[in-house]
């Protein structure tokens, strides 16, 4: 363990509760009023709980890429997953020293994290290096997952406290012994055994290349636009300009009101008078009166009059009455991924209510495909024999560094969890891992 690393941290957390405590005297010292007061703390409460959830995100992510690492026997792959583990655990360990803390109850955690950074880094640099993980490493590896599970497990649950009311400031007021009552929750991570030393769907936010390729056609008028608009939608009931947008993608906007009464807010390009963006939601009780079967020829029908031609559904999610896809052109039997729609129906009145095709028309060219080299089998065979495969297809996966590159997607599963492993179809390599993770607003890829 580095030392001085530790010392800074705890160090650092010491200072940031001081300066919360000074502030607070000297805001009573000078006579500030209570208004004055109250901004103040609830400025601090805000900042303390934004590093407090920046730290469940980065132990969730830490978590996500260990089992996607432990998952894969790609060496190149382990590396990349290990550098960004490290990442993480930087991150994480800026995020304890903002917290209000006491070093005495945060000690092995900080520990741990250190540790944890410290470990992956001499791991990637072994690999590197021509080198490869032993079972040892794995072992130890398979122990920092537990471990980080346990920690998810305690931070989901501090959130539940504070989307109650818990409040971060006030609680540094109460002790409970020797500690205030925050560092006394906290503690309970302490008491998890530290080892010894990733709505959406996959590429569902890729965009690899920012020049904008996919629009065609003459530019149109605002009136056309507004037009458009009633073409599109069929139960339109008022409509009403919102200006325009000349960014990267330049757009008429419009706030819309629909006959089921729901508001929606709609993007036309400027250019070829595509629907770019739609943005809205179902405000009623619980109702699904939509079946999926329904619900999904809705979005592909959206879809397709949108300029989405021969596109299938790769990704769903229902939640709160409303279905998510995720929509895909092909090329032959090759699922485009670069060029991915996303689309939300409501399940009351079967009204597309959300629609997103900036991938789409940033990607959407027409490309000149290689034929797989290798077989389906072939790829599944690049899997560990200990995951289920339930299923293959060829797609076009955007990866780093602008490539797209042509893949079989493996659907796995393996210890009651849903993998997606991405074989590059030409040479065998295995170029990515997904990873099905469930959270409090539906299940996502990472």
């Amino acid at each position: 363990m580095n030392k001085t690393i530790k010392g800074t941290i705890i160090g650092l957390a010491v200072v940031t509760g001081v300066l919360g405590a000074t502030t607070l005297g000297l805001g009573i010292g000078l006579g500030v009023t209570n208004a004055r007061y109250n901004n103040a703390t609830t400025q601090l409460e805000a900042v303390y709980k934004k590093n407090y959830y920046e730290l469940a995100d980065n132990v969730n992510s830490c978590d996500t890429n260990i089992s996607k690492l432990l998952a894969s026997q790609n060496e190149d792959y382990r590396a990349k997953m290990l550098n960004e583990i490290s990442q993480s655990a930087k991150e994480m360990q800026i995020c304890v020293a903002s917290l209000p803390l006491s070093n005495d109850g945060i000690l092995e955690c900080v520990r741990f994290i250190n540790q944890m950074s410290g470990y992956t880094e001499t791991l990637e640099k072994r690999i590197e290096e021509g080198g490869s993980l032993t079972g040892e490493d794995l072992a130890v590896l398979e122990q920092m997952h537990q471990t980080l599970n346990d920690m998810k497990e305690f931070l989901n649950d501090m959130s539940n406290q504070m989307i109650a009311g818990y409040s971060i400031f006030e609680s540094t007021s109460n002790m409970n012994g020797n500690l205030d009552d925050f560092t006394f929750k906290f503690t309970q991570i302490s008491s998890t055994e530290y080892p010894t030393m990733i709505y959406d769907g996959p590429f569902s936010d890729s965009v690899v290349d920012q020049q904008i390729k996919g629009l065609k056609g003459e530019r149109i008028s605002q009136r056309e636009a507004e037009q458009k608009v009633f073409d599109i939608f069929e139960n339109v009931s008022s409509i009403t300009s919102r200006g325009e947008t000349n960014g990267r993608f330049e757009t008429f906007n419009f706030a819309i009101k629909n006959t089921d009464n729901q508001t929606l807010y709609v993007q036309i390009t400027k250019i070829g008078g595509y629907v770019l963006s739609v943005s809205g939601y179902n405000t009623s009780a619980i109702i699904d009166n939509i079946d999926y079967e329904r619900a999904e020829k809705i979005a592909l029908n959206f879809a397709t009059k949108n300029g989405v031609e021969n596109a299938v559904v790769v990704w769903h999610q229902e939640l709160n009455s409303q279905m998510y896809f995720n929509i895909a052109p092909k090329n032959g039997d090759v699922v485009l991924y670069p060029d991915l729609v996303k689309v939300k129906v409501d399940l009351e009145n079967g009204n597309v209510i959300g629609y997103d095709a900036v991938s789409y028309f940033t990607n959407h060219v027409d490309r000149d495909i290689p034929s797989a080299r290798i077989t389906s089998t072939d790829a599944t065979k690049k899997v560990d024999e200990t995951f289920d495969v339930l299923s293959t297809r060829l797609c076009l996966t955007p990866l780093d560094f602008n490539r797209e590159v042509l893949c079989w997607e493996v659907e796995c599963t393996h210890n009651n969890s849903t993998f997606y492993f991405y074989i590059n179809a030409i040479n065998g390599n295995q170029e990515n891992i997904l990873k099905v993770v469930e959270t409090s607003d539906g299940n996502k890829l990472m």
